[in-house]
């Protein structure tokens, strides 16, 4: 897939019509070529109300079943409006165990 950010960003929209979304690719700060493998998600939905935290992802997971054969590591941050209005922003993504950054 030619542009894999790009790709993930146009899905969410169409399929959760977020009220806030961000879709970071995180590749360049993990070891090995930086590819399109990294990604972190942070995405603000009211399709989310009344779901709990694993529905929320297994439905992500859904969503990208074929693209995450071609994805490493897809971090994912998922909140109800109400839930981020009292959030101060989504953690920061864990280093990558995938060895030394050459």
């Amino acid at each position: 897939m030619a542009d894999m950010q790009e790709h993930l960003r146009s899905q969410l929209e169409a399929t959760l019509n977020p009220t806030y979304l961000e879709v970071v690719n995180e590749s360049s700060q993990h070891s090995g070529p930086a590819n399109d493998s990294h990604f972190k998600l942070i995405v603000v939905s009211d399709y989310f109300n009344n779901l709990k935290l694993i529905d929320r992802h297994r439905y992500i997971n859904n969503l990208f079943k074929e693209e995450l054969s071609h994805i490493h590591a897809l971090a994912m941050h998922t909140y109800t409006p109400s839930e981020w209005s009292s959030r101060n922003g989504a953690p920061n993504s864990p280093q990558c165990a995938g060895g030394s950054k050459n």
